[in-house]
């Protein structure tokens, strides 16, 4: 009898262990090893690709850092309307590449009417990067005419080239009208025309696999 009630307590104290020992398992707190790395900052941004007109008086100097250049899309470049044979106009355009991408460019001049007569008597001059005034109407007058007025502004000005960030360009443009022109050029008037620096991408910036993504940019 008493050897039965040891073995009850024996085995009463072996399941109480074993409840124990189950209940601390349960809420117990297992580890595992762990790691983690981080990069930082990462940014996508697009580029900017901006292209700005300005012009000056052709009596100033095109060197002279100290001259103000008027913006071209607020103020006109040529605008006068008492135009007589042999009369001149000389203005200095100047593109810049206000962005950070680098584009190719190309200048046009459109008339926003018909042309008219008038336009056929005005020979357009065009000189790149001109280091100093012109100089006068003898200087002008050894330079060769790239065509007359009512030419060029069907798309003959040969302004074309490509710009990278910061680049700029200057370019003397005069216009006189031929001393030949008669009477019946009184009272004539050229409508209306915009000069427009069209810009698109150029094969300059590269990705992974070369700059050829540009390549068919079109203006």
């Amino acid at each position: 009898m008493t050897k039965k009630h040891s073995t009850k307590k024996a085995l009463l104290a072996s399941l109480l262990s074993l409840v124990v020992c189950v209940s601390m398992l349960v809420g117990s707190t297992f580890a595992w090893f762990t790691d983690s790395v981080t990069s930082a900052n990462n940014i996508i941004k697009s580029g900017n690709l901006d292209v700005t007109l300005e012009w000056m008086d052709g009596k100033l100097d095109p060197a002279d850092r100290n001259n103000t250049w008027a913006d071209a899309s607020a103020t006109p470049i040529f605008d006068y309307d008492l135009w007589e044979p042999g009369y001149t106009e000389v203005r200095y355009v100047k593109i810049v590449n206000e962005g950070n991408l680098a584009f190719k460019y190309m200048m046009n001049l459109y008339a926003l009417g018909a042309v008219g007569k008038l336009a056929d008597v005005i020979d357009v001059y065009y000189v790149e990067n001109p280091v100093a005034p012109i100089g006068g109407r003898e200087a002008l007058s050894a330079l060769t005419p790239v065509g007359v007025l009512s030419d060029v502004i069907k798309g003959l000005l040969p302004t074309a080239g490509t710009m990278e960030k910061d680049d700029e360009i200057i370019i003397a443009i005069a216009l006189k009208m031929r001393e030949s022109a008669g009477n019946e050029y009184m009272n004539a008037k050229i409508p209306a025309f915009q000069v427009t620096i069209l810009a698109t991408q150029d094969t300059v910036e590269s990705d992974d696999f070369g700059t050829e993504y540009d390549q068919d940019a079109t203006w």
